[in-house]
């Protein structure tokens, strides 16, 4: 699709991933949601993501043994393996819905990781088509 271009909703744990708020490497990133841990991440929020109009969601936990709210990235590990079933069921890709985990307090990585998706998105289409 030549003028497709996708909405990606990612939410990032202000602990690991940096305070974001005017960070230079993440101000262009659009529906950048930042959250108190990746596990406070509820499936409504993905799935209502989704009903709104995003082709993706990213979402960036803690490294294994460094979230701040002990297990809250194993929750949200628990969480999106569980929505990927579910979205496959429905007949949607599963890999509109993925999880990083990292440390990346200056927020470089941000971007690498949320073009990555959307490339990746661009390839699949969108998520609706427009009727």
């Amino acid at each position: 699709m030549k003028d497709f271009t996708p909405r990606l909703v990612c939410f990032s744990c202000k602990f690991g991933w940096g305070y974001l708020n005017g960070n230079g490497n993440t101000k262009s990133i659009k529906n950048l949601i930042p959250v108190a841990c990746s596990g406070k991440v509820d499936a409504t929020h993905i799935i209502d993501a989704f009903r709104k109009g995003a082709d993706g969601v990213l979402i960036l936990g803690c490294a294994d043994k460094q979230c701040h709210f002990q297990t809250g990235n194993y929750q949200a590990r628990k969480r999106v393996i569980l929505l990927q079933k579910i979205l496959r069921e429905f007949g949607i890709e599963p890999g509109r819905l993925r999880i990083a985990f990292d440390l990346d307090p200056e927020g470089t990585k941000i971007p690498v990781l949320v073009e990555e998706m959307k490339k990746e998105i661009e390839a699949m289409g969108p998520l609706f088509a427009a009727v």
